[in-house]
Formats: C-alpha cells, sequence, structure tokens
C-alpha cells in the first residue's frame, strides 16, 4: 500500500488515564504497525494526571519510539485531551485513537489509504460480545444524528480540517462536535466499518449509560445552535471556503481568498437572510412608530431619512474636527538625507497597464524620477495579452532594465485587482506600492514610506495625499480636486484619528508585503478593490496611516468619463458592503465594536445611500418651489420638514464649506469659489450611483475603463516630470 505522496509525517494522539499496560501494549502494536510500511511518524500522549506511573512508562522508551509526552493542562476528560493533541502535532495527517485497544491499530493503514478519496476516515464500531444495550444506545444515535456523525474511538483525518473549524467541547462531546461541524465545512467523511473487543486495558470513568445520555444532550444542544444558524444564516460562521488557509495558487482567477470575502458570487444566503431580517425589522419598528405615534407611514418613514441625514452630518463633522489634531506623518528632509542606500530594502512597485499607451512615455518618466536606488527597486508592469497597442508603446520606450513587464493571461474576471494578483506572487520587495497608469508621484515618497515603517512597526499599509495637476482643466476637473482635498486632507486623517477603518485610494497605497500575504491579496472582482482591502487590513488588526507625500494624477476631464468613473467607485462600495456585511456581527467583532462597526456603514454604504437619496431630494425641493404638490407637504410635516431642511440644507451648505476649506488648506485658491458648486456636483454623482445601482445587476464586475491621456492634448496641463 502506497501512501499519499502529500503526506509527509503522522500524528497519531493517545489520551491516557491510568492505563500503564494499555499504552505498552497499543504502542507496540502501533510501531509494529507503521513500522512496516515506513511512515514517519509520532506518537503524542496527553495524560490526564495519571497515578499509575503511566507517564513514567512513556519517558522510559522514548529512545525506542517517537513518543512525546504532555501532562494535559486543562479540564479532565477525554475531549480536552485531544485538543491540547491537536495543538502539538506536526504531522499532515492525524490520527485519534484511544489507549484501550478496543480498536485494532492494524486498521490504521487502511484508514490513511482513504485519504486519498476522503478528508476523514471514521472506524464504524461493529461489536462482538458487547453488551446490548450499549449496542441500542450507539445504533439509536446513529439514527438520530446521521450515518457519519457518531462517537468513535478512532479516526484519521488530514490536519489542514482543523483550519477554521472552531472546535471546543463539552464533557465526552467532542467526536459529535468534530465531525458534525467538518461536515458542515463541506469535508468529506468516510467510514470503515472495525470489529472491536472489550476493553483490554484503563479505567472507564463514566458509566456508560450516562456517557450516553451526556452524548445526547451535547448533540441536541449543538443541532438546536444551528438550526438557529440555518435560518438566519448571516449568523453562521465560518463559511465552508474558508476551510482552506490563504495560498497564491488558483490560476484559474487568481482568487487568493475565502469565496465568503469575495464579490466573485453577490448572493450567498447570508446575504438574502439579513436583507430578510433587516427589511422585517425596519417594518415592525414603523408599524410600532405608526401606533405609538399614530403617524403615517409615508412621515415616518420621512422622519427616519432625515435622521439618517442627520447622523450623517453629525459623523463627518465630528470626523472632521479630529483630523485638525492629526498631523500626518512626516519627515524633515535631513531625515531623508541622512538615509543610506544600503540600509534600504527591495521596493516593489506594481503598475497594471491597460489601453494606456498615451502616458506610456509620462510614467516611465514619473517612475524613474523616483529618488531610490535602482538595484532595489523591483518594477512589474502588468499589461493584457490583447493590448498590443500598449504593449508596443512600452517597447518604444526601452525602459530601464530594472522594469520588467508581465504579459497577463487572457481569462475573467478583466480586472486590475485581478492583474494585481497575477504580478504579487512574483514581487521580491519588502515593501509594495501601486501606481496606476498616470500617477507622478513625489520623488522622495518611497523613502519617506520606508523611514515610517521602520519607525512605526505595527503599521501595515501607507495611504498618501492625492492631488491632480490638471485641476484648473475645466469645471469638472476643478470641482474634482476640491472634493479630493477634502477627502484626503481632511476626512480620511479623521477616521485615522479616531481608529476607524479607512477605505483606500487605488493607488499610491503603500504595504508591507508580508501583510499583504496575510490578508490575501486582493479581491479580483471587486470593483474598487482598494476600498475592500482597506476594510479587510481593518479587520484582520492591520493599522492604516497617511503619510505627507502626495501623488498626482489626471482628473478626469469629461463628462462622461466622470459618470463611468464615478459609477464603477460606487458599484465597487456596494461590493464591498455586501462582502463585509455577509456576517455582520463577526464582521462588527473582527472590525473593533459598534463604534467602528457604525463608522464602516455611515462611510461605505452610507455613502452609497446618501447619494440616491439626494437625488430624490433635490427632486422635492424643486418641486416644491416650482408646482407645491400636497403630497410634499404630507411627506414632510412641520416637525419633519425642520429636521429635514437641518440635514439636508444645512448639512449640504456644511460640506460645501468644507470642500472651500480643503482646497484653501491646499493653497488651490482658484478652487475655492467653484466649490460653493459642490451641490450640483453632488447631483452628478447621483445618476452615476443610479447607474452603478442598476449595474450590480447587469454588469455585476464589468470595469469602467478610465481612459487617461486627455490632459496631454493641452500643454499647460501636461506635467513635467523632470
Amino acid at each position: 500500500m502506497e501512501m499519499n505522496k502529500e503526506i509527509k509525517k503522522i500524528s497519531l494522539i493517545i489520551p491516557t488515564y491510568n492505563g500503564r499496560q494499555g499504552v505498552n501494549d497499543l504502542t507496540h502494536h502501533l510501531a509494529d504497525t507503521l513500522n512496516q510500511k515506513e511512515w514517519e511518524y509520532e506518537l503524542i500522549f496527553i495524560d490526564d494526571h495519571s497515578t499509575d506511573g503511566t507517564v513514567d512508562y512513556l519517558n522510559s522508551i522514548k529512545e525506542e519510539f517517537p513518543i512525546k509526552t504532555f501532562t494535559k493542562i486543562g479540564e479532565k476528560g477525554k475531549a480536552f485531551s485531544f485538543l491540547e493533541g491537536f495543538q502539538q502535532a506536526q504531522g499532515d495527517v492525524i490520527a485519534m485513537i484511544d489507549a484501550d485497544l478496543q480498536y485494532p491499530p492494524d486498521v490504521i493503514p487502511t484508514m490513511i489509504k482513504g485519504l486519498d478519496k476522503f478528508d476523514i476516515v471514521v472506524a464504524n464500531r461493529r461489536y462482538q460480545n458487547h453488551p446490548l444495550f450499549r449496542k441500542i444506545l450507539s445504533n439509536c444515535f446513529k439514527f438520530f444524528f446521521g450515518k457519519a456523525l457518531f462517537q468513535s474511538g478512532l479516526k484519521v483525518f488530514k490536519k489542514q480540517v482543523l483550519h477554521n473549524l472552531e472546535l471546543n467541547s463539552a464533557s465526552g462531546g467532542l467526536d459529535y462536535g468534530f465531525l458534525f461541524k467538518a461536515k458542515r465545512m463541506h469535508w468529506k467523511i468516510g467510514i470503515l466499518d472495525v470489529v472491536i473487543q472489550e476493553r483490554r486495558s484503563g479505567i472507564n470513568i463514566a458509566n456508560s449509560l450516562l456517557t450516553g445520555v451526556e452524548l445526547v444532550l451535547g448533540a441536541i444542544k449543538l443541532r438546536l445552535q444551528y438550526l438557529i444558524k440555518d435560518v438566519f444564516k448571516f449568523l453562521d460562521h465560518p463559511h465552508h471556503s474558508e476551510r482552506y488557509p490563504i495560498h497564491f495558487n488558483n490560476p484559474l482567477d487568481f482568487l487568493f481568498i475565502p469565496e465568503i470575502f469575495s464579490i466573485k458570487k453577490h448572493l450567498y444566503l447570508e446575504t438574502i437572510s439579513l436583507l430578510v431580517f433587516v427589511s422585517l425589522l425596519a417594518i415592525s419598528l414603523v408599524w410600532m412608530f405608526k401606533i405609538v405615534f399614530s403617524a403615517p407611514i409615508l412621515i415616518i418613514v420621512s422622519g427616519m431619512i432625515s435622521l439618517f441625514y442627520l447622523g450623517l452630518m453629525i459623523f463627518k463633522l465630528i470626523v472632521v474636527f479630529q483630523s485638525l489634531k492629526k498631523p500626518l506623518i512626516s519627515f524633515t528632509k535631513e531625515e531623508i538625507s541622512a538615509i543610506k542606500d544600503e540600509d534600504l530594502p527591495i521596493y516593489t512597485l506594481l503598475i497594471p497597464l491597460c489601453k494606456e499607451a498615451e502616458v506610456i512615455p509620462q510614467i516611465i518618466k514619473a517612475m524613474t524620477a523616483i529618488d531610490y536606488p535602482h538595484d532595489k527597486l523591483d518594477v512589474i508592469i502588468t499589461l493584457e495579452e490583447y493590448d498590443h497597442e500598449t504593449i508596443e508603446a512600452i517597447k518604444r520606450q526601452s525602459p530601464p532594465q530594472y522594469f520588467k513587464t508581465l504579459i497577463l493571461p487572457d481569462i475573467a474576471p478583466k480586472t486590475k485587482p485581478k492583474a494585481l494578483n497575477v504580478a504579487f506572487p512574483q514581487t521580491k520587495g519588502e515593501f509594495v506600492v501601486i501606481y496606476d497608469a498616470e500617477i507622478i508621484p513625489d520623488p522622495d515618497q518611497l523613502k519617506k514610506a520606508y523611514l515610517a515603517f521602520r519607525k512605526y512597526p505595527d503599521i501595515g499599509c501607507l495611504q498618501t495625499r492625492l492631488d491632480h495637476y490638471n485641476a484648473g482643466q475645466n469645471i469638472i476637473t476643478k470641482l474634482f480636486s476640491a472634493e479630493f482635498s477634502f477627502y484626503y486632507d481632511l476626512f480620511l486623517p479623521g477616521l485615522q484619528k479616531m481608529g476607524y477603518p479607512i477605505p483606500l485610494s487605488g493607488h499610491s497605497t503603500h504595504f508591507r508585503r508580508s501583510v499583504l500575504e496575510k490578508i490575501g491579496a486582493w479581491d479580483p472582482y471587486n470593483v474598487t478593490e482598494d476600498c475592500d482591502v482597506g476594510i479587510r487590513l481593518h479587520r484582520m488588526g492591520f493599522k492604516t496611516d497617511i503619510i505627507d507625500s502626495t501623488s498626482k494624477e489626471e482628473a478626469t476631464s469629461t463628462l462622461g468619463a466622470w459618470i463611468r468613473q464615478r459609477s464603477r467607485w460606487m458599484k465597487g462600495f456596494i461590493q464591498t458592503s455586501i462582502v463585509h456585511l455577509r456576517h455582520p456581527l463577526r464582521f462588527k467583532n473582527e472590525i473593533g465594536g459598534w463604534p467602528n462597526f457604525i463608522a464602516f456603514l455611515f462611510t461605505v454604504p452610507g455613502t452609497v445611500v446618501v447619494s440616491i437619496l439626494n437625488l430624490f431630494y433635490w427632486v422635492f425641493l424643486i418641486g416644491w418651489f416650482t408646482v407645491h404638490p400636497v403630497f410634499i407637504q404630507k411627506f414632510f410635516p412641520m416637525p419633519i420638514l425642520y429636521i429635514s431642511v437641518i440635514s439636508f440644507v444645512v448639512g449640504n451648505s456644511i460640506f460645501t464649506y468644507l470642500n472651500l476649506i480643503g482646497a484653501y488648506k491646499r493653497e488651490r485658491h482658484a478652487l475655492v469659489k467653484y466649490s460653493l458648486l459642490s451641490p450640483f456636483y453632488w447631483l452628478l454623482l447621483a445618476f452615476a450611483t443610479i447607474k452603478a445601482s442598476i449595474e450590480i445587476f447587469v454588469r455585476s464586475h464589468h470595469w469602467e475603463k478610465t481612459k487617461h491621456g486627455a490632459h496631454l492634448a493641452d500643454i499647460k496641463y501636461a506635467p513635467n516630470t523632470n
């Protein structure tokens, strides 16, 4: 019988309690069986404080057999012994076996062979001269709780089964819980019939009947817990797609994270059950308020929307106020010039390109202007194999030798994060930064990021400030730039100061490569992978901060391009909201509690909701001033009208003022007056959000490509990168 080539070592876990003679017989029997196969193995004995010299005996034969002995740390009971044994196991395959020799060890090779087809193989007891009541009890348990879910003193399984299984134990209940949860995680369970004998040694502490009752009660309790989770799937985690650790070997679509954390599939039962639950809860609240306040349903809904506006306005004001107390991470010219080239690590620059032939000369100039030793730069430009124009443009520029191009496989999804994931396993740098085609970073940006990472070892990601070199090109670019001034100078620093999750930008974000490995890189299906990664970083416990360095980009200068870009961003915000709210309570706990959870709701899904509501409120406002329809008066009675006016009119005024302050802070004085047009800009954003809401159903993974290079037509806005 040949061993599975993937199996390198077998760990056999054996709980003991006052079973000196039994472990002697079992050890020799196991050694005789396993040595015939020439397998590497270890015998892990977890002793439950024996008093008959069991541990002393095991220690005395360690030179003869590959034995490891551990004294139980936790509670008494065999189940807890196995749990502690799992932590000590080094093998690819784990066998759980009782020390009483009821199960013949010579069936273990057959069970291991069964792992070619299954992930777990369980010995099914066939009794020989065994008490009738035990047979009846065992058969009843199998009948009610499942043929493959039963108490067994011998199981063999792949160690990877333990990943994310979240095992715990009540007395005697590990077997059922282990198999039950493994089955829910979609691990394959096989059964091997084994004839068992009377116990040859060891002390049976629990009465068989009492043990049986405990098993049944434990199984019923577990079933009831998961019955609730089966009804409310958003409470059921971990998901079966989490059964494997993150790995970077998926050439089919380059998705490295579990599917439950990806938008590859939009509708899971988790999302559907959450929508149903929230809808029923909202309806119940509306009816409760209707009964208590004797108010029409429309007025109650209007009041809730107005309160949402008011809450969002207060939230953003608090965040902006906090940003005034938070200086960005910065370094003096002296600190930067003091860096020795030999101390600098390799830095990877990922540049995903698609249909960018016009700006190739600009990006090559910008990257070669970076102040960093060229022999420590790992520049990877990704190109689509069908994008012949950009490929030829790269060849014409003859980039330096430390630039390398990577031709992407022509497979779905056709997105920027897919390109990043294809390139990521080939990166060599200790740090990784993403630059888009038209980006011009500060020349010393990499050195500033290096100093920040070195000074703050708890930081996993650094966000830079973004600006536009064509801000004054037309009215659209002026409003775009004013918006970015607010977002990157006031809003994001405030979020960071308060410890809230930060939705990152799509470029000029710097990462520790080790952190990207731990979070599984990017979701290739998310069209705002930057926002998703920012939330996932926070969720997995990694800190993001903001560095005082600027990358300049091209602001989209035509209305059509702006709508397409913004609709993609809004669609990505919807996707990110869907992904992270599949298990809302789990997400709340992982992201840091209710304050961070509410901040996420306001920042990501709240941005989408308020953009759509803005459109309807503008329609109501224009309708009121033009034709004074009666239904608007009914929809906004006096108390609701006051709240709505404060939230909508005053709120728009405040955020218009904040955009103005953002432009003024950047000394873009020419943009200040254009900030007064921000409400009309937000009206355009509402149309882009409506477009995104439609596309989430019809073109969910479609990447609306932003065309760059329009600024080059006007020499005044063509940047000088020399």
